[in-house]
């Protein structure tokens, strides 16, 4: 495959898009009237659904692109084998995350700030409604995998052969990406974690659909229980939530 305009804007657009549509979005916010950005500034980005509505904008602009490369959407991971291997391993991908969240809580809890910044960022998330926090799930799920997986993988695979560097690429391009108003460099460190295994089941199963569905699912179970990490967050110590005790699982994994 050679590396035409077309493909190097692609690439761009899949492991840096995020961010410059970020930057950009900040740029008209500062050139508005000062009351219209101090209303918005009152809005965490995480509980602002345009934030989260704009990030559709690098799919659409990836599929833009994939039509003017003349390339089908298999080229960027859009294939099954079947249903029911479509069916198992989405299985195998969430039980895969869900597990080492659990086995690797105690030591995050015990490395750099013992979680309490994933805990904070997590717990903005519980004033949204449960289909808001589905909408930032399948929303996260669809247009991170598309351009950190699915597009970025595949054309870094076809242009170098190296499995290594279109994994590591695409990797480090998607815990990155994820620093921001949201998330400090304490808790991307946690998030590189379920980034990793994401790009090694990409790696795995090639299929841009599991992928957008295994990150949805893993993404939509941490959401809600955002009101468990809300009440972490805003008392300090971990063993309070709004609702008294917190579960076996929630203490498990804080690493208590």
């Amino acid at each position: 495959m050679e590396l035409t305009p077309f493909t190097a804007v692609g690439l761009v657009v899949a492991l840096v898009g995020f961010r410059l549509l970020d930057r950009g979005r900040r740029a008209i916010r500062d050139r508005r009237p000062d009351a219209s950005r101090s209303a918005e500034r009152t809005r965490p980005a995480a509980t602002d659904l345009r934030e989260h509505a704009w990030k559709w904008a690098i799919p659409v602009c990836l599929l833009l692109l994939l039509a003017a490369e003349g390339r089908s959407l298999a080229s960027i991971g859009w294939r099954i084998e079947s249903p029911a291997v479509a069916l198992r391993q989405v299985g195998v991908g969430v039980a895969a995350l869900a597990g080492l969240n659990v086995l690797s809580a105690p030591l995050w809890a015990r490395l750099g700030d013992r979680g309490d910044s994933l805990a904070t960022g997590l717990g903005a998330f519980a004033a949204l409604s449960v289909p808001e926090r589905l909408f930032v799930a399948v929303t996260a799920g669809a247009t991170e995998e598309t351009a950190f997986h699915g597009y970025a993988i595949e054309r870094l695979l076809a242009l170098t052969g190296s499995v290594p560097l279109a994994g590591g690429v695409g990797f480090a391009a998607f815990a990155v990406g994820h620093l921001g108003d949201t998330w400090d460099r304490h808790a991307v460190a946690r998030i590189a974690q379920p980034a990793l295994v994401t790009t090694l089941l990409y790696l795995q199963f090639r299929s841009l659909p599991v992928l957008i569905a295994i990150h949805a699912l893993h993404d939509a179970a941490v959401l809600l229980l955002a009101d468990r990490f809300a009440g972490r967050s805003s008392d300090g110590d971990g063993d309070s939530c709004p609702d008294g005790e917190a579960s076996a699982a929630v203490r498990w994994l804080d690493g208590e």
